[in-house]
């Protein structure tokens, strides 16, 4: 079926363009500095009326009389006067600038896949082509140092590519379509986001069942294996037809929740359904992907970047790149064919793609699509700055707002998806599908966002880099360490010495430590033996310790 849609092993390509994911300089966020035009430029107010500057006094013409003293007039110099701005006008000042501004980073960000969109698709091919690299980790330098052997390994796509659905456990009975989107979307997750990426926290999906649901196995007696354990019902056997969903669910710095599921079920149903929720800090679009597949055959395939603004807009450099990749991947696909459902039309972009393929080089066009639009996505969350709204900051506070609002809205339409609710009613109840469709699938709660960790070992080091003054907390913090250690082997000795009962692991621990840090013991220990040491003597001086402990008892 996907027959279009190559493998991406073996395949040789020529020399490799620049990486559609590298990130691009993060734009400096300052307060808007006004370029204020002067009044001869005929500005323009609220009311239409050109603000020109009014004329400029005469040298020796009378002024006003300043009181009714009866005093002459003195002459004055009366520098120009320009009409001071009005509120309206200052923030339609400010309003034009930040729109120069948004077009100008729109424009940076398109950019990058203008020349090259194939690429956002064809990424895999190409670092196959490029072979392998040699790794530059600390790790391995250290190793090659040590051994003389440089370290290699294939670029993140390759590695991503081989593992495919890895440890998925319902990767053998899904459908190639599926297989080929899920490592696809889940290994540029791993890529791009990187260290950013994080797992969800436990209790919010896995410690409810939710990582492996088994219509046969409701309350997962058999913990996460009935998918092995269980054979298939008959049909018309109770429990026919059986539904087996199974998810995986991430978080980043930018995304509260990357979303993938793969759901079976025994009657040829399957179904794959992908959201990535921006923070809700963040003015992002949702990326969401639904494909639904009937015995082999594609009924329904929708991809889309919903918008979370109020007018259901999207930035311009998704609105652009959106339609440069569907130039590219779908050409002579009628958009005007597409069929959106009731429940879509009020969460889905104007571009949103949705459409039953027709044929397989129609499927095979739209997964290639989606794959490109999902990293073009990930690529400009990359320079995604949230929105912050300080004490007084009325206008932010709006932005932010709008923003949850938008979440909302979408989670809201979703969870009327009566097709959905109805599948997961019939093989699991109403009250487990209430739960898993609010809590997992569709959840809003801006209360509540998930931790994120940084465990990047390059910022790490980078971060020492940078305060030096923290290399003393470390050989500090080292030697409390071996200070503890040596505590804990001499009260092993001591109490062993005492008559005491002491574990043999406590003594082998006790009597490591005095061999590596004590020179006056390893010293004695290496002329009882003859200076020899075949890699086992702490095993051997603790069954000598043992034998003598065990003869004075």
């Amino acid at each position: 079926m996907m027959s279009s849609i190559p493998k991406s092993a073996g395949t040789q390509r020529s020399a490799a363009p620049a990486r559609a994911n590298a990130p691009l300089a993060r734009p400096v966020v300052v307060a808007p500095v006004l370029s204020i035009p002067s009044r001869s430029q005929g500005v323009t107010s609220t009311s239409g009326r050109s603000l020109a500057p009014p004329p400029r006094a005469a040298a020796g013409a009378p002024s006003s009389p300043s009181s009714s003293s009866g005093a002459a007039p003195r002459e004055v110099e009366v520098d120009a006067v320009e009409t001071p701005l009005s509120p309206e006008d200052i923030l339609r000042l400010v309003q034009q600038q930040e729109d120069a501004a948004a077009a100008a980073e729109s424009e940076q960000l398109v950019a990058q896949f203008r020349d090259d969109p194939e690429g956002l698709y064809e990424y895999v091919e190409r670092a196959y082509a490029e072979g392998p690299r040699r790794v530059t980790t600390p790790i391995s330098l250290l190793q090659e140092e040590m051994t003389g052997v440089a370290t290699e390994s294939y670029p993140a796509a390759v590695a991503n590519d081989i593992i495919g659905m890895g440890s998925w456990r319902l990767k053998d009975d899904v459908d190639p379509v599926i297989e080929f989107l899920v490592s696809r979307l889940e290994g540029c997750w791993r890529e791009i986001l990187d260290t950013d990426l994080c797992l969800y926290p436990r209790e919010k999906w896995k410690e409810q069942g939710w990582d492996l649901v088994d219509s046969m196995d409701p309350h997962q007696e058999l913990e996460g294996f009935s998918y092995a354990d269980i054979p298939d019902p008959a049909k018309g056997e109770e429990g026919y037809p059986r539904l087996q969903l199974e998810n995986r669910v991430y978080c980043s710095k930018v995304f509260r929740k990357l979303h993938v599921e793969v759901g079976l079920r025994q009657d040829g149903l399957q179904v794959l359904h992908v959201v990535v929720y921006p923070r809700y800090s963040y003015d992002m679009p949702i990326f969401g992907m639904d494909i639904v597949m009937v015995d082999g055959r594609v009924t329904l395939a929708v991809v889309d970047c919903c918008p979370v603004r109020a007018d259901l807009k999207l930035q311009p450099h998704y609105m652009e790149t959106m339609a440069l990749l569907q130039r590219t991947f779908m050409d002579g696909t009628d958009p005007a064919s597409r069929r959106i459902p009731e429940w879509g039309s009020k969460i889905f972009s104007p571009l949103a793609l949705c459409i039953t393929p027709s044929s397989p080089e129609e499927l095979a066009a739209f997964a290639k699509y989606a794959v490109a639009l999902h990293r073009a996505y990930l690529t400009m969350s990359l320079n995604a700055v949230p929105v912050v709204a300080g004490p007084g900051d009325r206008r932010e506070a709006a932005r932010l707002q709008e923003i949850q609002a938008g979440q909302k809205r979408f989670c809201d339409n979703q969870l009327v998806n009566k097709k959905t609710r109805r599948v997961l009613e019939v093989a699991m109840g109403a009250e487990w599908t209430e739960a898993y469709m609010s809590q997992l699938m569709f959840d809003f709660d801006p209360s509540y966002e998930p931790p994120y960790f940084d465990a990047s070992f390059e910022k790490l080091y980078t971060y020492f880099d940078e305060n030096p003054e923290f290399g003393d907390m470390a050989e500090e913090a080292m030697e409390l360490e071996r200070g503890a250690e040596a505590e804990r082997a001499n009260e092993a000795m001591a109490a062993a010495l005492s008559g005491r009962a002491v574990s043999r692991e406590k003594l082998a621990m006790a009597m490591g430590f005095l061999y590596q840090n004590d020179a006056t013991f390893r010293a004695a220990v290496q002329t009882l033996s003859g200076g020899q040491d075949d890699g086992n003597i702490e095993e051997r001086l603790t069954d000598d310790l043992m034998q003598l402990l065990e003869r004075d008892e």
